[in-house]
């Protein structure tokens, strides 16, 4: 204790674990030392001070089977182990119900990371629209009139087509059926522009593309190189990243469940 007042006092910062294993062991001790007043002698202030290192390590650091086997390599006590384990198992729990996860969790997510539980979702920032995009898109000017995009997308090449203004940025989505259907009037295809100013990035995530295609209600949107240039460098449909999305949460249960794939 006095060796951490020192360190701290000095301007040097602790880790969370050390920390939290010494708030632990002397409040452990103080409940000890309050118990030995109301109904002497009281319990052991070595075991409730193993208790309460343990058990707020574990709310803390959000690691209760390290806590438990660190008081049994302490202790080499099977019993002392197994009260620890019960200790650290109603700290979790309660951290759990009031705050939703432990101390370490919020600094990770002051951080930027995303971590919710103990599965691992590290690949999810792998699963990036930009791999997940196809480049092999196919676009048109929004100055074309309806006639030469009728003859340059026939009914069956495809079902959209990419629309560039004058500038060559993405200007919106034009669906083919739809620009056949439409009345021989119609001047150029802007007028048959869709999600205008709805478009993916290659750095965002399946489940930010998710939340995406959910707000503009579309099966397939353009994938530009920022939100400024708007220069078009690939399409990514709904039912792709779903798809991808579903092999990816199957594989990695396959893993964690030791399945291995025939």
């Amino acid at each position: 204790s006095l060796a951490s007042m020192i360190s701290i006092g000095t301007g040097f910062r602790g880790g969370l674990f050390f920390a939290s294993l010494l708030i632990g062991a002397l409040g452990g001790k103080l409940f000890a030392g309050l118990m030995a007043l109301v109904e002497p002698p009281g319990p052991d202030p070595l075991l409730m001070s193993l208790v309460g290192m343990s058990a707020f390590g574990a709310a803390i650091i959000g690691a209760p089977l390290a806590m438990t086997f660190l008081a049994l390599e302490t202790t080499g006590s099977l019993a002392v182990a197994g009260l620890v384990l019960a200790a650290v198992a109603v700290a979790g729990l309660i951290v759990r119900r009031l705050f939703g996860y432990s101390f370490a969790t919020w600094r990770f997510h002051l951080r930027g990371e995303a971590i919710r539980s103990a599965h691992d979702i590290g690949w999810l920032r792998d699963l990036t629209v930009g791999r997940l995009m196809r480049r092999d898109l196919r676009t048109a000017r929004s100055d074309t009139d309806l006639t030469n995009f009728r003859r340059q997308f026939p009914l069956g090449s495809t079902t959209r087509v990419v629309v560039l203004d004058e500038a060559g940025r993405y200007a919106g989505i034009v669906s083919v059926p739809e620009a056949h259907a439409a009345p021989p009037d119609t001047g150029t295809i802007e007028a048959l522009l869709h999600l205008r100013n709805r478009m993916l990035l290659p750095g965002m995530n399946a489940r930010q593309a998710m939340a995406a295609f959910e707000a503009a209600e579309a099966e397939a949107m353009a994938v530009v190189d920022g939100a400024v240039t708007r220069r078009v460098v690939g399409l990514l449909t709904e039912a792709h990243l779903l798809r991808r999305y579903g092999e990816e949460i199957e594989k990695r249960r396959r893993e964690e469940s030791g399945i291995v794939p025939g």
